[in-house]
């Protein structure tokens, strides 16, 4: 793990305050699908360093990116400040939330941004032909924060391994492929019925991450080692 120089080659809008940020990558530097990485930058005279889940595979050659819901906050002012072509201070990979088919069957409950590292494993999983059953509830609050959702739609045409579950917490009208509420385990008993079977992953604000692990554990008897986590806390 160093700091390396990396050449911002794109940014990506993908709704409202979101955006993907995609470094050029001249050589193939490996790390394992839901690693983060720590970008650092120029903040009022001082270099500031963040953290964030990578939301490209090892597969996607020639790139490393991280995605990101942009707030007002001044990391976040200095990314929306950034230019295609500027080279920054990037270290990577770290990280435990990971996976490469080390579990025969794993389930993930997200909210929101914390979509990013399961759009890598997904990806990866998918390149890569794993033979895990994967299982996603992905939560949001509408249907524009469904970040990624045509492209974990795609993955999941073709690849017959993985299963998606959209649900929305925050929109009255019917969207078609899409549930209504929250992540609870009257959900997760009907959507994942092989439940005691499966590894739990999840992410999202720690908020979030809390009330899964605790429902996991209290009304699931999902076992702490069988739980793996992970909290974003935006800036």
């Amino acid at each position: 793990m160093e700091n390396r120089q990396l050449e911002l080659m794109e940014i990506v809008a993908h709704c409202c305050d979101v955006k993907t940020f995609r470094f050029s990558l001249k050589e193939d530097v490996p790390y394992i699908p839901g690693q983060y990485l720590v970008l650092t930058l120029p903040i009022g005279g001082r270099q500031i360093s963040k953290a964030f889940s990578i939301s490209s595979s090892p597969t996607e050659k020639g790139f490393i990116q991280f995605t990101k819901k942009l707030s007002n906050s001044p990391f976040s002012r200095a990314l929306e400040a950034l230019q295609v072509g500027q080279v920054c201070a990037v270290r990577f990979p770290m990280g435990n939330f990971t996976f490469t088919g080390q579990h025969p069957k794993a389930a993930f409950l997200i909210g929101g941004i914390g979509i990013t590292p399961v759009r890598s494993i997904f990806k990866y999983a998918t390149d890569m032909k794993l033979a895990s059953s994967l299982v996603l509830l992905y939560s949001s609050r509408t249907p524009e924060y469904l970040i990624f959702r045509n492209e974990l739609s795609a993955m999941q045409k073709e690849n017959d391994r993985l299963r998606i579950v959209y649900t929305l917490t925050e929109c009255a009208e019917s969207i078609e492929g899409c549930l209504q509420g929250y992540i609870d385990a009257d959900l997760v008993r009907e959507e994942i019925q092989d439940y005691p079977e499966r590894v739990f992953y999840t992410c999202g604000p720690p908020a979030m991450v809390d009330a899964m692990r605790k429902m996991l554990m209290n009304k699931l008897a999902v076992s702490e080692d069988k739980i793996v986590s992970e909290d974003f806390i935006g800036y």
